[in-house]
């Protein structure tokens, strides 16, 4: 036997053999006098038949770690759009789907994401049962979608992403509820339209206060929609990284933000953002309608300003929502808005999809 041995008996076997696994041999080498570590490994593999594949961690990466799990999304395969209408009698108006604030991943006693599954399902079967009605008097070939942000919770827990009030995490709120639920959306206005274009703005949900404005949740998803369908025919995804831009439609001007940031008075935001918009009214260069959320309260086009176009606010679909009850004193009623967009008058008719089923 090698004289090593005595070097080895300095220290118990069972001692010694399981900190070599967890790989300090080096460690151990100088500890027990040994002039170098290959000199401490022959004489361990030796006499108690271990070696370098005994070591924790020697093995490869993909043996140690857990495979990340996969998610795989459906192919969507889309059937044009075929008119059922001949004639019309009217000129034809592009419908517009203002949405917002879905915040999926988030959980109260009556939200989580199978409530918000369902009430995205009747967003589609609302808007069609009112885009039929509508072209039975003139054509409507387009579906402009509005999206204001704040689509996922994200994780921050100052802003109410605590334990127990969201499902998972930030980067699994994008791809295992959002993404699929958009996309689905998307394709399926797209079977009932020539054209359907999108139009995403980013949020304060999912974003760090210190992150590139760039980091934002709701940019990362409108990326990953785009990735998935935006080549698909007669779908177009348009993403704006800015806070707020004007975005002409149907030859009219629309400002479009989230709107965080205003402040409300006595939990009143309109004060803040008659203010807001009449500053932006001139940075901009002016516009004839402006479109935001972030406040969780319907506003469908009545007065803010006297000297300011419409202004429609969309809702949510969060029902139980503590937030607005404190910031507002009001709880949401889930909802969100469509309206129609003529070449001449602008938005003419106006609706609330209200996502809560009567019972």
């Amino acid at each position: 036997m090698s004289t090593n041995i005595t070097y080895l008996d300095r220290m118990d076997k069972e001692e010694l053999v399981r900190r070599f696994k967890n790989g300090e041999g080096k460690i151990l080498a100088k500890e027990l006098g040994y002039k170098n570590y290959k000199c401490f490994r022959d004489t361990v593999r030796a006499n108690y038949g271990l070696g370098a594949k005994d070591v924790i961690g020697s093995q490869p990466i993909e043996t140690q770690l857990p495979k990340p799990e996969e998610i795989h999304l459906p192919e969507i395969k889309i059937t044009p759009y075929k008119s059922k209408f001949k004639r019309y009698k009217g000129d034809e108006e592009i419908a517009t789907l203002h949405c917002g604030d879905w915040h999926m991943g988030k959980v109260t006693k009556s939200y989580d994401e199978d409530t918000a599954i369902e009430r995205i399902d009747e967003i589609f079967e609302s808007t069609m049962v009112i885009i039929t009605l509508h072209r039975s008097m003139y054509p409507i070939k387009k579906l402009w979608i509005v999206d204001c942000g704040d689509n996922v919770q994200g994780e921050n827990p100052h802003q109410g992403s605590k334990i127990g009030s969201v499902k998972m995490g930030v980067r699994d709120q994008l791809a295992k509820l959002a993404l699929p639920a958009w996309a689905k959306l998307i394709c399926r206005f797209r079977q009932e339209f020539e054209e359907v274009e999108f139009d995403g703005f980013g949020g304060n949900h999912g974003h760090d206060m210190l992150a590139p404005e760039t980091s934002r949740a709701d940019l990362n998803l409108y990326d990953l929609i785009k990735a998935k369908i935006g080549d698909k025919k007669g779908i177009t995804i348009n993403i704006h990284e800015e806070f707020g831009e004007v975005v002409t439609q149907g030859g009219w001007r629309f400002f479009i933000a989230h709107l965080d940031g205003i402040p409300s008075y006595s939990g009143i935001p309109y004060f803040g953002i008659d203010k807001a918009l009449k500053a932006w009214h001139m940075q901009f260069g002016g516009f004839d309608f402006a479109l935001g959320g972030h406040f969780h309260q319907r506003h469908l086009g009545d007065e803010v300003s006297a000297v300011l176009p419409d202004f429609l606010m969309c809702s949510t679909l969060i029902s139980n929502d503590d937030w607005a009850l404190k910031k507002l004193k009001i709880s949401s009623k889930p909802s969100q808005n469509i309206f129609g967009i003529h070449p001449r008058r602008g938005i003419t008719w106006r609706y609330p999809i209200n996502v809560v089923k009567e019972k």
